[in-house]
């Protein structure tokens, strides 16, 4: 399977595996077409983000999208497990082709489940994480956060143009993956609602995805 080497491309670019790992991804590499041309566009889209100048965004719609969620209250999210590859920085866009790789593990994990979320094996509650019995069905299916991805989506489609089209096919690629794992883990909550455990996979993504479109606006904003 090719998942378990994608999800590494990102610590074998930074040259964060020890020699045996990085042996069995060379390995694996000389005979992977697939994986290959996933690495030379990682290492295309990282030498692009080494070439911009760190000029901070001109026109971040993010300020103007917290405060309107603010306005309309709190929404406490379920306790995530955030990997050091979604803390990215702008304006370097090799922090979207990571999000790719961490959330490619997650859509996969999403696609075998498939229908099958109600035969999952319970899940023992972190302190502070919510248990069955309290857990609320809007979560990250408020309107709100539907709301300012839409802002943010629009806000990126207007400004495409100003980004070089590999990165525009980058971020596209990043996008598809996000909402692919939003839908799938939607299709298993219609079956069993209050899953914490599928409910906190639907939080994540919205997450991640909320992220994204925001690193990408703010990068159309360095663009102009």
């Amino acid at each position: 399977m090719h998942e378990k080497y994608i999800d590494r491309l990102s610590d074998y670019l930074d040259d964060e595996l020890d020699p045996a790992a990085r042996a069995e991804i060379d390995a694996h590499l000389a005979g992977c077409r697939e994986c290959a041309v996933t690495l030379d566009e990682l290492r295309a889209v990282a030498a692009k983000a080494r070439a911009l100048p760190p000029t901070p965004p001109q026109n971040d719609l993010w300020p103007g999208v917290e405060a309107r969620l603010s306005r309309q209250g709190d929404v406490r999210p379920f306790r995530t497990r955030m990997t050091r590859r979604i803390s990215f920085t702008l304006p370097q866009l090799v922090a979207a082709g990571l999000a790719l790789m961490v959330l490619s593990g997650g859509a996969v994990w999403l696609s075998r489940i498939g229908g099958r979320a109600t035969s999952l094996p319970p899940v023992a509650a972190e302190r502070g994480t919510p248990t069955p019995g309290d857990v609320s069905p809007v979560l990250f299916a408020d309107p709100r956060y539907d709301d300012a991805i839409a802002d943010l989506q629009q806000s990126l489609q207007a400004g495409r143009a100003k980004l070089d089209p590999e990165t525009v096919r980058v971020l596209e690629a990043n996008l598809a993956v996000i909402d692919r794992a939003i839908e799938q883990s939607r299709r298993a909550l219609a079956d069993d609602p209050m899953n914490v455990y599928l409910n906190s996979h639907l939080a994540a993504a919205k997450k991640r995805k909320l992220a994204l479109l925001r690193r990408a606006s703010a990068l159309v904003g360095t663009e102009g």
